[in-house]
């Protein structure tokens, strides 16, 4: 028997368990084969389409074999079904009318042997991701059509005669869908509102939460529970807690932060021993499962933040008043006390429901002063904010040196006039104080995991995979060019992730090198398996330090306070628990992931209308990519542009697709990766969230 078909027979013996291998070298029917014999074999087979690789694993892929999905769609109308053994290539003419979000049954069909990816074809459509659509509406000829603001949704939509409400050509509208495309019929439906014109103010936030499907009004019967939820705190609930509201107690956020889910207390031990207390928001006493706040924030996943417009994920009434840590108020929250020696490590730690009085609400603008200028408003303040720096510096020092990547990036935050449009920005970076609270936070996610996972109780678990090889070859191919010291990359802990990091953080293409690296990880995801975290290169990791504003957070809380009055039914029912903790995990990653695509394109827009206020303004910049149409450049404040090849008039320019570099054909002048250069901005399109630059000499 020939050694493929061998493998096969060991595969369909398991025919949905994913090997590696470990699994088969030992297998004494495939008489002792030789790992590089294996490799090429299944290599061979995954060609084939006979078995499909797995991360790091395989498992046999029978010819009819069906997997469900979701469909995420490209601008250029061909796109991926991501599955649960990875993402299937749909080509165009295989769509079949399939629009991004969608739930679907997909098949594989074989691939190009060039190609590395899977393949598939969709078989079924099960459930539309889109009941309405926001886009342009264009009168021509009689007909009526209506362009998706989401670039996501190639299919224009078609407005029967009488079916536009008044609506006209330049106007934003909502359309709800009556008939979806099918492969062979158009994308229809009849106009339910007009936003408004476009360009118009509060029109282009409108036209993306609209596109995305974010969720701004809460369900009947929201409000009536919400009447009900007492913010006054009785003495019997006081009692029953921790009293904590005689400790040193402060909040640090953002400048324009309303919702303070947690707050800090610290002291020190003669002896060096730092006695943490991160309190977070007991969010859980509040919102009740199977309630309907709880099922709107379900609904929700997370709150949204575009520029100057916050969606959250509970109500105002909850999220900025009776859950927030105000201070010199009176508020309920979940507290993990954690003695950490001199070395960093958590040698003592305990969770228990409490009452705080925040001391200050602090800012990060604030806190960063305090710690440059050594100047305080007290003394008490003064000692705390010294000695949450040391902790913070401690324990980031240990996360790093065990692997812990550390990403030196940019976030722009724009400042509004009264009518929403971006006069400013303000470019935000990692600081003393954002270190000091991302620390603890970090350290507390942990603590929690690890207890949970420890006791093997039903958990929800942040994940992050390692880097698909494909993508670090890539990127390694990237590296080289720029002159950077690696070796092989394809199995790369993270250590040399942050090497590469602190390799580039003096050199003029450090924000670009934090870029290159980025684009090559993985998505972080929630789960109900504990598989690590790449990022962190943490062992378990979770997310409870945020339940105001994401619902993972909410019920992490809910699962730890069972798992402290030692409810059995944790236990008992951990498999069927755990099976629903995995649909929460799964459609929180899915509205996350909604969520952060709202949030940049949202970005996008308001960067391009910033710069169309900049024509013909002179810009210093880095090329940040390169192709053969021409170069991106990245400039200060974040925002990212294209010189067009046919704009470098001084001579024909060939891309080298190995090297990454544009090469003049007469002079043989190089534009390559990191390059500094001077830009000139001629042109922006708002609506294609596109700015168009040209060299300067």
């Amino acid at each position: 028997m020939q050694i493929g078909k061998k493998i096969l027979k060991v595969l369909k013996s398991e025919p949905k368990k994913v090997f590696v291998m470990g699994d088969l070298l030992g297998d004494n029917s495939l008489g002792g084969i030789k790992k590089k014999d294996l490799k090429r074999a299944i290599r061979i087979l995954a060609d084939e389409g006979r078995l499909v690789i797995v991360g790091r694993g395989f498992r046999y892929f029978g010819p009819d074999e069906t997997l469900t999905g979701r469909f995420s769609s490209t601008t250029r109308g061909y796109g991926f079904v991501v599955t649960e053994i990875g993402d299937f290539f749909i080509s165009e003419s295989n769509v079949k009318g399939a629009m991004n979000g969608d739930e679907l049954i997909v098949r594989r069909v074989k691939k190009p042997r060039s190609s590395r990816k899977l393949a598939g074809e969709i078989v079924e459509i099960t459930r539309r991701a889109h009941s309405v659509i926001v886009g342009r509406l264009e009168k021509n000829r009689g007909i009526t059509s209506v362009t998706p603001a989401n670039k996501k949704i190639s299919h224009t939509a078609h407005i029967p005669k009488g079916m536009e409400k008044k609506a006209n050509t330049g106007d934003i509208v909502v359309i709800k869908i009556d008939a979806w495309p099918d492969g062979r019929n158009s994308l229809q439906g009849h106009v339910s509102e007009v936003l408004g014109k476009e360009g118009e103010p509060g029109v282009d936030i409108e036209t993306i939460i609209y596109s995305y499907g974010l969720l701004t009004e809460f369900s009947t019967g929201h409000a009536e529970e919400l009447e009900k939820v007492d913010a006054k705190i009785n003495d019997h609930e006081i009692k029953r807690r921790t009293d904590l509201r005689d400790i040193f107690t402060v909040t640090i956020d953002g400048l324009d932060a309303k919702d303070f889910d947690d707050a800090i207390s610290l002291d020190v031990d003669e002896d060096g021993v730092f006695n943490l207390m991160v309190h977070i928001a007991d969010v859980s006493h509040y919102v009740k499962s199977g309630s309907v706040i709880d099922e709107d924030a379900y609904d929700r996943g997370t709150s949204v933040y575009l520029p100057g417009r916050v969606i959250p994920m509970l109500s105002e009434k909850l999220s900025n008043d009776i859950c927030s840590l105000k201070p010199d108020v009176n508020r309920l929250t979940f507290t993990v006390k954690m003695k950490v020696d001199e070395s960093g490590e958590v040698v003592e730690y305990d969770f228990f429901e409490s009452v705080i009085r925040s001391d200050y609400r602090l800012t990060y603008e604030e806190v960063d002063r305090y710690i440059e200028a050594d100047n305080y408003p007290d003394e008490t303040l003064r000692k705390l904010i010294k000695q949450l720096d040391l902790l913070s510096c401690l324990l980031s020092k240990k996360r790093i040196a065990r692997g812990s990547l550390e990403f030196e990036t940019i976030e722009p935050k724009f400042e509004l006039n009264e009518i929403g449009w971006p006069v400013g920005i303000d470019i935000r970076q990692r600081t003393a104080a954002t270190t000091i609270i991302e620390e603890a936070m970090i350290l507390t996610n942990e603590t929690v995991a690890g207890f949970m996972g420890e006791n093997e109780h039903p958990m929800i678990y942040r994940i992050h995979d390692k880097p698909e090889p494909d993508a670090l070859v890539e990127i390694g191919e990237l590296l080289k060019e720029l002159g950077y010291p690696i070796g092989s990359f394809e199995e790369a802990h993270p250590r040399t992730f942050q090497a590469l990091i602190d390799y580039a953080h003096d050199r003029p293409e450090k924000i670009l090198i934090n870029s290159l690296l980025l684009r090559s990880m993985q998505q972080a995801v929630y789960s109900s398996e504990s598989k690590g975290h790449f990022g962190l290169a943490s062992g378990m990791y979770t997310h409870f330090t945020s339940p105001i504003r994401r619902y993972p957070d909410l019920v992490v809380h809910r699962l730890l306070k069972k798992s402290l009055i030692g409810d059995k039914a944790l236990k008992a029912n951990a498999e069927r628990i755990g099976e629903d903790i995995e649909e929460i995990a799964k459609a929180c990653s899915v509205k996350e992931r909604v969520a952060v695509n709202a949030e940049r394109e949202s970005v996008d827009l308001k960067m391009s209308q910033y710069m169309s206020g900049h024509i013909g303004d002179v810009f210093a910049g880095i090329i940040s990519g390169i192709s053969s149409f021409g170069l991106f450049v990245r400039l200060s404040n974040s925002a990212e542009g294209l010189v067009h090849v046919r704009r470098l008039g001084d001579d024909y320019y060939h891309f080298d697709s190995k090297r990454y570099i544009l090469v003049g054909e007469r002079g043989k002048k190089i534009f390559r990766l990191g390059q500094r250069v001077s830009v000139k901005v001629e042109n922006v399109s708002i609506p294609k969230r596109e700015i168009d630059l040209v060299i300067e000499e």
